[in-house]
């Protein structure tokens, strides 16, 4: 049987709807009525004559039983397309078969949910847990992907990074597992994921003497000019530079998610830098702390999520107030001017000092500050 191409369009919509309700869990599609927005070639047809021939071909799929014309009367009248008619599908092969669709292209989650309960050498609970993790890796295969997962358990106990285990894993590519630490811990029947994160890089000058303070600096730049400065401002005071610092990281304070790297300016002693060490991985133990940084949404952004790991960290007054002197007097940039225009205002960050100085002259003067203007 030829099939025009204006029933063409009307059984696309058919299997349309069929790959809906599959995608629901529906074990089938409901009837739709015929009208302008199922059927809109035989309702908008220009002469009877030609609807007459559109229903006449609709009637000969039902005598063929693709689909079902209710109420059937309405296929024994050549003008029953004009009655109250709905229209369901019988053979869901015979129509995809007809318009070329055999079966519906299913979604990556889909495909991945299906590897997962078909490779996946874990128990049900867990192969549900990680099919809400969808890994896609071009020119690999998801059922390949699983069974690359089955092998973590032989990494389990292994002193290794996040990414580390993801090369050995996945043929090399060492970022497959990021931001999917639930799925390792789902694998691994832990509550948390046992590898952490690639550490990050604390650059630290300690100051002569005793240890008094510790100022965190934002940029690269301003932390360097800081260490070389001699400034009577940093006496007491260790400055560090937390390079690939993720604001809200707890491990900034964990043995594992740092590496500390001191600067040579001058030799700290031992003694200096366990002190240092202490307080760093010591949450208990405070000791009056400070960040410094631009002056606009993203700096506030990165003291807020500091005082995760730093409940106490305050902005720094020292470098900030300049700064805001600046952006008072109409010096500021605005933030288009310096592709800054992305970056999302802070109600609040939690410190006194930020919420009532520099929050509200951000706000009312809408131009922001760059730290390294200014120098110690």
């Amino acid at each position: 049987m030829t099939l025009s191409r204006e029933l063409m369009s009307f059984l696309e919509r058919l299997v349309d709807r069929m790959n809906a309700a599959e995608l629901r869990g529906a074990s089938k599609a409901q009837s739709v009525p015929l009208n302008i927005k199922t059927w809109p070639e035989l309702v908008d047809a220009r002469f009877e004559s030609d609807k007459e021939a559109l229903w006449a071909e609709a009637c000969e799929l039902h005598a063929r039983g693709w689909i079902r014309v209710t109420p059937q009367a309405a296929t024994r009248s050549a003008s029953g397309y004009a009655k109250e008619v709905r229209v369901s599908v019988l053979s869901p092969s015979e129509v995809r078969v007809a318009v070329g669709r055999p079966e519906r292209v299913k979604s990556a989650a889909e495909r991945w949910k299906e590897a997962v309960s078909e490779h996946l050498d874990a128990p049900l609970s867990v192969k549900e847990s990680v099919g809400n993790y969808c890994i896609e890796l071009s020119g690999r295969s998801m059922a390949d992907v699983v069974l690359r997962l089955n092998e973590l358990q032989l990494l389990k106990g292994q002193p290794l990074l996040l990414r580390e285990v993801s090369a050995r894993l996945f043929w090399g590519m060492s970022k497959v597992l990021d931001d999917r630490q639930r799925l390792v811990a789902a694998l691994l029947g832990e509550l948390e994921c046992p590898f952490p994160a690639s550490p990050i890089q604390l650059l630290v000058q300690l100051p002569e003497g005793g240890l008094r303070e510790v100022l965190f600096i934002e940029n690269q730049m301003s932390f360097e000019q800081a260490v070389r400065s001699g400034s009577p401002h940093l006496e007491g005071v260790a400055v560090a530079y937390a390079s690939g610092f993720k604001g809200s990281a707890q491990r900034l304070r964990s043995t594992s998610g740092v590496s500390i790297y001191y600067s040579q300016k001058w030799t700290s002693t031992p003694e200096l830098r366990g002190m240092f060490e202490t307080w760093l991985r010591a949450e208990s133990m405070e000791r009056p702390t400070y960040f410094w940084g631009d002056l606009d949404w993203s700096g506030m952004g990165i003291l807020r999520a500091m005082r995760q790991s730093f409940p106490a960290i305050q902005a720094w007054p020292m470098g900030y107030q300049p700064m805001l002197h600046h952006l008072r007097n109409g010096q500021g940039h605005a933030p288009c001017e310096a592709d800054k225009q992305g970056q999302v205002p802070v109600a609040s960050t939690g410190c006194p000092y930020a919420d009532e100085k520099l929050l509200p002259a951000l706000r009312s003067t809408r131009a922001f500050v760059d730290q390294e203007l200014f120098s110690l």
